[in-house]
């Protein structure tokens, strides 16, 4: 599933050990375009990536995207006490939401490994399912497209 398009819907957002920085509500995304950003905090590919993640939440977020970080974890107790991700997340300086997921959310949105990105256009549609460098390629021109001018007036064709 590399750039196929189809409707995954965004209300799959109630993660089973809550959320970190602020809760996301579906009504808050309507009209936007949405970065779902699945990472794992032993994962050193995600945490290496987590830069460019910043940099687009620049970038982009004045222009309308919204991030949200799902970490998936991989134990009972990091769902039970979720401080380990608060404490990852201001060592980070990831601000953004994010979803602290016990694989349900991942399972959902067909998310196998770690990290991925899934961007979504301001209708709700899935537009780009990414995992491997390859695919990331296409990210940052289809970030440009989502938030620039033509984005929300329904005139986006992929």
């Amino acid at each position: 599933m590399a750039s196929d398009e189809h409707y995954v819907p965004l209300t799959l957002l109630d993660p089973d050990g809550g959320w970190i920085n602020a809760p996301v509500h579906v009504s808050q995304l309507r009209g936007r375009p949405v970065l779902l950003h699945f990472w794992a905090m032993d994962c050193r590919s995600c945490i290496d990536q987590m830069a460019e993640v910043q940099e687009w939440i620049r970038a982009y977020g004045p222009r309308g995207l919204v991030v949200i970080g799902v970490d998936v974890t991989h134990s009972e107790s990091e769902l039970r006490d979720t401080n380990r991700v608060e404490s990852f997340a201001r060592e980070h300086g990831l601000r953004y939401p994010i979803a602290v997921d016990d694989g349900s959310m991942a399972q959902a949105y067909g998310v196998e490994q770690h990290p991925a990105y899934l961007i979504f256009d301001t209708q709700g549609i899935l537009r780009l399912h990414a995992a491997t460098p390859e695919q990331r390629g296409d990210m940052r021109m289809l970030l440009e497209r989502l938030t620039g001018p033509d984005a929300s007036s329904g005139a986006f064709a992929p």
